[in-house]
């Protein structure tokens, strides 16, 4: 099942953060929109997996940070 998530791009200093919406915790950054997209990528795997822990324990996956 393809998901569709909202990235959001902030500046970060010198870098620049990518975040999503719909995944607390899904954050990344990179020294272009580009390499933080990419950064991304594995923090969104991350979070999926620990929100699946989380239902698998019935434990509540966070909803913020």
């Amino acid at each position: 099942m393809e998901m569709r998530l909202t990235i959001i791009y902030e500046p970060a200093g010198e870098l620049v953060q990518a975040s999503v919406a719909e995944l607390p915790g899904a954050i990344s950054l990179g020294k272009t929109r580009e390499e933080a997209r990419a950064n991304l990528a594995e923090a969104i795997e991350m979070v999926q997996e620990g929100n699946a822990i989380c239902r698998a324990l019935g434990v509540a996956a966070p909803t913020e940070i």
